[in-house]
């Protein structure tokens, strides 16, 4: 059997394989908006559950204000051929945080976990960035107004209503003013947000229950056919 064959049959095998797979729309949670962010193949639908998915805020917004920042989604549940997403982290580009740091300011850091209306839990890391240096005693001063702050907002939320406040800017925002009247801040930032545990109604289904009806369409958004695979060698 020649190479060209041999090649034309082992692509051949992987394009069926590929046409075989189940397709699932991946949707951002109801809370951000109705929206999809991509397909993905699977197969075994139970495979889908539990999948994690990183990507640029500025993909979500087509805002370049948000570049810095990356969204984590975890598949949580499958409903027809949709598969459903929770937020479940969010960080800061690091190189951008670096760059913010000089000799002549001051950096003060946070790390809270808390628990929110609904019983779910986030850990939120925080920093504050100054213009001038500060006394060891006011950066203390400075951290604790900043985790007071905090918890005083995100314990009186539910958990889509914290997401929304994180990913607007608002809890930045609503912090920033009192941190800057103990010492002035040059820069407030959430520079992490990790979820430690979803609220009750929104976790991860039981695989168990998953059901797919027959009518719902789970083929290949596009396929590859033979004049394709032949060009592609």
């Amino acid at each position: 059997m020649s190479t060209r064959r041999r090649r034309r049959r082992v692509l051949s095998s992987g394009a069926e394989k590929w046409r075989t797979k189940k397709w699932l729309d991946m949707r951002l949670p109801d809370y951000i908006a109705d929206q999809s962010i991509g397909q993905t193949p699977a197969s075994d639908l139970t495979e889908v559950i539990g999948r994690t998915i990183d990507m640029s805020y500025m993909d979500i917004t087509n805002n370049f204000n948000d570049y810095n920042y990356y969204l984590k989604f975890k598949i949580t549940k499958i409903v027809g051929n949709r598969a459903k997403t929770e937020f479940v982290g969010q960080e800061l580009n690091r190189d951008y945080r670096k760059s913010q740091i000089r000799n002549h300011r001051s950096q003060v850091e946070g790390v809270f976990n808390l628990t929110l209306k609904d019983n779910s839990r986030v850990r939120i890391t925080a920093f504050a960035v100054t213009f001038s240096r500060a006394a060891h005693n006011t950066k203390k001063e400075l951290r604790k107004v900043i985790a007071d702050k905090i918890e005083e907002i995100v314990t009186e939320l539910t958990f889509p209503a914290f997401v929304n406040k994180v990913i607007s800017y608002e809890l930045r925002e609503e912090v920033f003013e009192p941190a800057d009247e103990v010492f002035p801040v040059k820069l407030f930032e959430i520079s992490k947000v990790k979820v430690l545990r979803l609220p009750e109604d929104r976790q991860i289904m039981d695989v168990d229950d998953l059901e797919v009806d027959e009518d719902t369409d789970l083929s290949a958004p596009e396929t590859m056919d033979e004049d394709e695979e032949e060009d592609e060698e």
